[in-house]
């Protein structure tokens, strides 16, 4: 006769409900507190932007300028570093597009300080409400997993010109360790971001764009006591 499994303890089973009851409001809390972020919260973008990356954010996020060319769509705007440099106001022929309503209010009131041309469109990725082959560039940085969901990367594909590129700022390293550094590494791994500490080749983007149809080039760049991965992913000439 088999021996009868012995019944988990109570303690046992509560810790064990309390395991999976974590695992699934943790990240649903995580999801709510980035979506007040940027709408109701959005005017402490900046300054958390700036403690999370050592005050290099607007530089981070400007390593792609070397890369953009002919008319540019940036999805996901946001506060608009891009969007105000003096070379894309220069170059004109840049959009910005966001969903939220705050982070438009923001990069808006950045161009007017700056005297610089407003384009910007309230709207989403995965329905952009724009012509198409309309650009030769779409720009996103630092963007989550919507740039890599297919409604967005069909629509992606239907605003770029043949052989545009889509330019994605895709993540960024410290090339220095220290305590400061180590903290943000850990604040990044409980909001399940990417680490900010060295520099592994996973590429989770990459597959996706090459699945997609794009060829796609990585291109590192030196920030500071950093280096930022810009992905360079072209569409083919259908």
């Amino acid at each position: 006769m088999l021996p009868r499994s012995r019944p988990p303890e109570p303690q046992q089973k509560w810790r064990g409900m309390r395991r999976r009851v974590g695992a699934v409001w943790y990240p649903a809390l995580i999801r709510w507190a980035f979506a007040r972020f940027y709408r109701e919260f959005a005017w402490t973008y900046d300054f958390v932007a700036w403690i999370v990356s050592r005050g290099l954010w607007r530089r981070w996020t400007l390593a792609a300028l070397p890369y953009l060319r002919g008319r540019v769509l940036e999805v996901g705007c946001g506060t608009g570093y891009v969007q105000a440099a003096p070379a894309t106001q220069q170059r004109g022929g840049l959009v910005g597009l966001d969903a939220s309503p705050q982070m438009l209010a923001l990069t808006r009131r950045r161009l007017q300080r700056r005297g610089g041309a407003v384009r910007l469109v309230r709207g989403v990725s995965q329905a952009l409400p724009l012509a198409e082959s309309a650009f030769q560039t779409v720009l996103a940085t630092f963007p989550s997993e919507y740039i890599v969901q297919p409604r967005t990367l069909a629509e992606i594909q239907r605003v770029l010109q043949p052989s545009g590129q889509l330019i994605i700022v895709d993540a960024a390293w410290f090339t220095h360790d220290g305590l400061y550094t180590r903290l943000v590494d850990s604040a990044y791994r409980l909001t399940f971001q990417r680490p900010v500490r060295g520099m592994p080749d996973y590429q989770p983007y990459r597959a996706l764009l090459e699945r997609a149809g794009f060829v796609v080039a990585g291109h590192w760049e030196t920030v500071g006591p950093s280096r930022v991965l810009v992905l360079v992913a072209t569409r083919p000439e259908w």
